[in-house]
């Protein structure tokens, strides 16, 4: 933990801190709160994020996964159309604080961020403040995990979240931490300021996981 950090007297005030995560995420090795971007780097797959000195593996599925690529890729090529800036996938890892690195499923990065307009290439983690974040749950995540994640990157900069169930069939939009619009299977979610132009049907995103139901683009 940073000497910034409250001490945690037990597993259970960790455990409620990095937002109740299923234990099997939660990795032993290095020792809890001690790990490192360094210690990251090496995690291997599953994609981890480290937390206060924590590795903890994301919930990620091979259906949530295809969901978060169909989606990067539509919001992939409006982005490459109007020349808007960079976006990565679920291995697409954003430095919100010292040894505190975090892995949207799906990130929109304006050409801003970057010094001359060029994205680093030789960096494992970038400190960039995304426009847009997406994550699709996944049943191992939990609410509180997810409402600490947006606060973090809302706290960076971040403009916009939408977080995607495809189980309930539904969506929230966020613009802040806290508030949030609420669509169900028959809503779009717009991309606003920060992706001009841009929308996604859900009921087009949801019917792209069936053979012949999706939309040609």
């Amino acid at each position: 933990m940073t000497a910034t950090q409250p001490a945690l007297k037990t597993f259970a005030d960790l455990h409620a801190k990095l937002g109740g995560v299923p234990l099997d995420r939660i990795r032993l090795h290095p020792a809890l709160g001690t790990a490192t971007e360094v210690d990251l780097e090496r995690a291997g797959k599953p994609t981890c994020e480290l937390i206060d000195g924590v590795l903890v593996e994301k919930a990620i599925g091979t259906f949530e996964s295809f969901l978060g690529i169909h989606i990067a890729r539509l919001i992939g090529n409006h982005v490459e159309a109007n020349d808007l800036g960079v976006v990565t996938g679920e291995a697409g890892l954003i430095r919100l604080g010292p040894d505190h690195v975090r892995a949207p499923d799906v990130t929109f990065i304006p050409w801003s961020e970057f010094p001359n307009d060029e994205m680093p290439q030789d960096e494992a983690f970038w400190s960039v403040a995304p426009g847009l974040i997406v994550e699709v749950l996944s049943p191992g995540n939990t609410t509180a995990e997810i409402d600490r994640k947006l606060a973090e990157f809302f706290k960076v900069g971040c403009k916009l979240a939408w977080i995607i169930d495809p189980r309930a069939k539904a969506a929230k939009a966020y613009t802040s931490a806290k508030k949030f619009k609420e669509l169900d299977e028959t809503g779009t979610l717009d991309g606003g300021k920060v992706l001009p132009g841009f929308t996604l049907s859900l009921a087009d995103l949801f019917a792209s996981t069936q053979r012949g139901k999706k939309k040609p683009r």
